[in-house]
């Protein structure tokens, strides 16, 4: 196969793993631990010798119990997950890890608990376990983490998965850095010969398999050709975790989005996955400044600035899922600071978790008002 017929396969499967997202599989038999919300280091979960999975991206036109106590102001990927949890979409896996740093993760945590205690029914949910990490550093902050860090091995050794050592650590974080350093390359290509939907898709298709695949299918989608791409407006794209590529695709009718900074842009995967000591692991997700609970309180803004500044962008576009509680408290320093130095935000305001073509035409044509606008 050329290298040119490896990059088409390595991309096709990209997308096909997206679109597949917690379903998709390489046929590895590893067993698979779920994984809801940002924070939680896969590294941890691939040395104890699974595979973490993902679950945010699913949907699911089913109906079950679970859904008459979700009260109004749960996430919509929260519901479409508490669904397919109590139909037994995930019977088959170790375990699931929530983040406590992500909000929707906390919730979707939540619920699933009460329900699971409520509704003790075997062999149809599988255990869960709430990751808990401080975001600040000091001799207490650092025991503390690292007793969340020996609870997670309990959690996974009780699920027949190893304790995992110093060496398997670093084995998973080798396959880490791989996977980042080829993220990295990527990104270099935005906006010259890969736009930022694709970026996107390719980012996040790694969320549903082993880091050293998703290394290689990356290096392989990378050593085609690919014709040089019109140059526009470098836009970041900042708000709720958006996991809907046609919302990237709209936007980039206006130009390239070279800094997505939303929950699933290119914060994720966090670096401090790529530390082959746990205790340098577990000081670097707690420093990690995409988080939004990180100490000092305006570290998260402070990040989203520079990241904004560094990749030039002269257009910043917000949009907030239905239920955000997380960054709308955010945007008037933000745009406030943006103004400042002269660069455009627009706030698209809410949205579904895909939104449909009514909503895209509509936020395209706010788009273009507010662009005709600048002075």
């Amino acid at each position: 196969m050329s290298s040119q017929d490896a990059a088409i396969t390595a991309a096709a499967t990209l997308e096909q793993a997206l679109a597949r997202h917690d379903t998709w599989s390489d046929g590895s038999d590893l067993p698979r631990v779920g994984i809801f919300g940002n924070g939680v280091p896969e590294t941890l979960i691939a040395a104890a010798g699974a595979l973490p999975v993902h679950l945010s991206f699913g949907m699911t036109t089913g109906a079950h119990d679970i859904s008459s106590v979700i009260e109004p102001f749960v996430d919509e990927e929260v519901r479409h997950f508490l669904v397919r949890l109590a139909s037994g979409a995930f019977a088959d896996y170790r375990g699931i890890v929530f983040a406590r740093d992500d909000a929707p993760a906390l919730i979707a945590y939540q619920y699933a608990s009460e329900w699971v205690r409520q509704h003790p029914a075997k062999g149809v949910t599988p255990p869960l376990f709430l990751w808990n990490l401080v975001h600040s550093d000091s001799a207490a902050v650092r025991r503390f983490n690292d007793i969340q860090a020996g609870k997670l091995f309990a959690f996974l050794a009780g699920q027949g998965l190893r304790h995992p050592l110093p060496e398997d650590i670093a084995a998973a974080a080798s396959d880490e850095i791989q996977r980042i350093g080829m993220l990295r390359e990527m990104q270099g290509e935005v906006p010259s010969t890969i736009s930022g939907t694709e970026a996107w898709i390719w980012r996040n298709a790694g969320r549903f398999m082993p880091a050293a695949v998703h290394a290689r299918l990356l290096g392989q989608a990378l050593g085609g050709e690919r014709a040089p791409r019109k140059m526009g407006r470098r836009i970041g794209l900042v708000g709720s975790p958006l996991a809907c590529p046609d919302v990237l695709a709209m936007l980039e009718r206006h130009g390239s989005v070279v800094c997505d900074q939303q929950g699933f842009g290119a914060v994720w995967p966090c670096t401090g996955n790529a530390h082959a000591r746990l205790d340098d692991m577990l000081r670097a997700f707690a420093a990690d400044p995409s988080c939004p609970r990180v100490t000092p309180a305006r570290a998260y803004r402070d990040n989203i600035v520079r990241a904004l500044l560094d990749a030039d962008c002269d257009l910043v576009v917000c949009q907030l899922a239905q239920t955000d509680d997380t960054f709308g408290w955010e945007i008037p320093a933000l745009s406030a600071t943006l103004a400042a130095r002269g660069i455009t935000f627009v706030n698209l305001g809410f949205r579904d978790m895909r939104p449909g073509e009514a909503w895209l035409a509509e936020a395209q044509a706010r788009l273009a008002q507010a662009l005709e606008a600048r002075p």
